[in-house]
């Protein structure tokens, strides 16, 4: 799906992609760095854990980014396809300041999200100043093409100011994604 139009006067909301493995408990300098641009102590979060089969999953990066001064963090899984098509969820999306994408099984995350209003919606809202971001499957699925279970490759995250790759690397025991930005 291609980027949304940035609308006149206004910019862009962060994208920040996060490799795998990220230290959330020791070092979470990068979760803090996105409670800062999704406006800090005012930051309102949704955490979409879609991509993984842990029910925790949600759970933890709720209280992460609560330790880490968000003022409001909620955390909205979605099951099914409809669940991306509920008025309540797309309205709650809309008041977000923030959007994060855990990791997990990024084909799962596309087949359930790729193509909703939902999806849409959060390019839309990223367009209007939101900050998006997500780790391992999370960060594949900001670009606007997503490479899986293929050769090594690249691909640009979907309207970026700056010319960004994300290249990732899979194998059995660890996933690790690299980053290079070029202007």
């Amino acid at each position: 799906m291609p980027p949304s139009r940035v609308p006149d006067g206004v910019a862009r909301g962060h994208i920040v992609p996060i490799g795998g493995a990220e230290n959330k408990e020791n070092d979470p300098k990068i979760l803090a760095r996105f409670v800062q641009v999704s406006g800090g102590a005012d930051a309102d979060i949704v955490v979409i854990p879609t991509a993984s089969r842990a029910h925790e999953t949600g759970g933890r990066y709720e209280k992460l980014f609560q330790e880490l001064g968000a003022g409001r963090v909620e955390v909205m899984d979605f099951d099914t396809r409809r669940d991306c098509q509920e008025p309540g969820r797309l309205e709650r999306l809309k008041r977000a300041s923030g959007i994060f994408f855990t990791g997990g099984n990024q084909l799962r995350l596309t087949t359930l999200l790729g193509g909703t209003p939902v999806a849409k919606l959060i390019r839309a809202q990223n367009a209007r100043g939101v900050t998006v971001g997500g780790t391992s499957a999370g960060a594949s699925i900001l670009s606007e093409h997503m490479i899986a279970y293929g050769d090594d490759g690249a691909t640009a995250i979907a309207g970026s100011e700056v010319a960004i790759t994300v290249e990732s690397m899979f194998s059995m025991k660890r996933a690790t994604a690299t980053m290079r930005v070029t202007k």
